[in-house]
């Protein structure tokens, strides 16, 4: 496969996993909706600049680890694949987040703190992000490409959750959050399952 069709097969999962509410995304609903949408964007700019740090680290980690033990990538594969099955069937199944912050954090900080000391994150960008390695020359380039990634498609769906909150999450129904959450895991789901019968079958 070549690296332009992979990235297209890995922009899907990640709006996918983007768009499924999180931590991350509670805070930033919960921020605007109670202050502010530019009070929800801060917090999801602080998040992006925490999720670019654990791209960084992540591709030094994995790009050693393969050095080291080359057959480790099809071992982390099998992780990333089932990590996306499994958040996809925990979205699906979870209720509706409520977070909200302490009025004197700064809120840049506080995403910045959230997403970095988030395991589900460093989980996401140690065994999912190496599936769609193309070339394993060039494993931490392509690891940092595909982060780098991640973080965009993240910010832009955090900044979409601050800006919307107002319309579709202050007056909407635990119904309505209930149906994200399971058009989300759905998607995952079968992303998931993809991406194993495609890369191991």
């Amino acid at each position: 496969m070549t690296l332009n069709s992979i990235t297209f097969e890995f922009i899907l999962l990640q709006i996918s996993v983007a768009f499924s509410p999180g931590l991350i995304i509670a805070l930033v609903v919960n921020e605007s909706v109670q202050k502010n949408r530019i009070s929800g964007i801060k917090v999801a700019i602080g998040a992006a600049f925490g999720a670019l740090i654990i791209t960084f680290l992540s591709a030094i980690l994995v790009s050693y680890l393969f050095s080291s033990i080359p057959t480790i990538l099809t071992f982390i594969y099998l992780g990333g694949t089932f990590y996306i099955v499994f958040k996809g069937l925990k979205t699906f199944k979870t209720s509706p987040l409520n977070l909200s912050l302490n009025s004197s954090e700064h809120l840049i900080y506080s995403g910045f703190k959230l997403n970095l000391s988030n395991p589900k994150m460093w989980v996401f960008f140690l065994t999912v992000l190496p599936i769609f390695v193309a070339n394993k020359a060039q494993i931490f380039i392509e690891l940092v490409y595909f982060g780098i990634i991640t973080v965009f498609i993240n910010l832009f769906a955090d900044v979409s959750y601050a800006i919307f909150s107002n319309y579709f999450f202050k007056d909407a129904s635990t119904n309505m959050k209930l149906l994200i959450n399971k058009i989300s895991g759905i998607s995952l789901i079968a992303i998931g399952v993809y991406l194993f019968f495609s890369r191991f079958i």
